[in-house]
């Protein structure tokens, strides 16, 4: 049987207090500096629902788990900082397995966060449950001297526009799950993209620091819903240009393969945590310089419009698409809705 205080001990040893927490594991509470952190996300992973041991390894579910939280304050122009880590743990759970979550949530903070955030635990809880393994994580962060960066600021005439390849992880899902029938070796960059993200932990900070997007989420549900969460927040509309969307070579090479049509999952595949923005044209300069000094991979993908137009998907003919699947809804039994 697990020791609550071993697993607490075996927590304290391999991640060290973060910068700006006076004090971490190891008392009632945690105590954090004074006016260092204005951001907090969280996020819950269920074993069954947002998770399956027979697709990822356990640093796979750590490094996932903690990534998601990455994201979020990435999407508001931050930077991250301390996480408080919550685990229910089943009766019968194995240590070594739970060690490799923590081994992954560690590789996370060590090779997704630049070298000026310090990530890692400042305290949590674990407690023992009749049910499925749940994984639970506060992430704090700090918003830029501007502030943070919002869903409610796209103004009609903003560009809408992308980082990154999406669909990808949707893909990596369906070859797991054998709804796609193809050697899965032959498409490693979609199996990572689903078991281990690559959140734009400094993109998102360096947006923010500049004051490039008017409104900023990440790709959690898809992309045409978080899309329509900016739109509703704005009340603003927005055509997208879908032959505008990046196509990874292996996305590309699966449709070959299969013959299996792509912009569903481009469209409406979740868990790609990219980044989304709305960004007003005089700002476009600045946002094109970022992106050739540090490599970022930038689609403009279309336009917001008036609010009485709402989200006009266009194919390359100009014609309106209808999807039958607008993207991830928590309370729909982790099904797309």
């Amino acid at each position: 049987m697990i020791s609550e205080f071993d697993l607490i001990a075996h927590i304290a040893s391999l991640f060290d207090t973060p910068e700006g927490v006076t004090l971490g594991i190891g008392d009632d509470g945690a105590v954090l500096d004074p006016g260092r952190f204005d951001l907090v996300t969280a996020d819950t992973l269920v074993e069954g629902v947002h998770f399956d041991r027979s697709y990822s390894s356990a640093e796979d579910i750590g490094w996932k788990a903690l990534a998601t939280n990455l994201s979020d304050v990435a999407a508001m122009g931050g930077g991250p900082g301390v996480f408080i880590l919550s685990l229910c743990i089943p009766e019968d759970e194995d240590f070594e397995f739970l060690q490799g979550i923590l081994q992954g949530m560690k590789q996370a903070c060590d090779e997704l966060v630049p070298d000026s955030f310090q990530v890692s635990v400042g305290g949590g809880d674990v407690t023992r449950i009749d049910g499925p393994l749940v994984i639970s994580i506060t992430l704090l962060g700090e918003s830029s001297p501007a502030g943070p960066v919002l869903r409610r600021g796209a103004v009609p005439g903003d560009r809408v526009i992308l980082l990154g390849a999406v669909g990808m992880s949707a893909a990596g899902l369906a070859i797991l799950s054998g709804e796609v029938e193809v050697d899965a070796s032959d498409f490693p960059s979609l199996l990572k993209a689903h078991r281990r993200p690559m959140p734009r932990v400094h993109a998102g900070a360096m947006l923010g620091l500049h004051g490039i997007p008017s409104s900023l989420i990440d790709i959690s549900d898809g992309l045409a819903q978080d899309l329509q969460h900016i739109l509703t927040s704005s009340r603003v509309g927005a055509a997208i240009e879908t032959h505008g969307l990046p196509r990874h070579p292996e996305l590309v090479a699966l449709h070959e393969a299969t013959g299996v049509d792509l912009l569903p999952w481009m469209l409406s595949g979740g868990d790609d945590y990219e980044l989304l923005m709305t960004v007003p044209p005089a700002r476009m300069p600045k946002l094109w310089e970022l992106a050739r000094r540090y490599q970022w991979d930038v689609y403009d993908i279309g336009e917001v419009r008036d609010r009485n137009e709402g989200l006009r998907l266009l194919d390359p003919r100009g014609e309106l698409i209808e999807l039958e699947k607008s993207g991830y809804r928590h309370f729909d039994g982790g099904e797309p809705g």
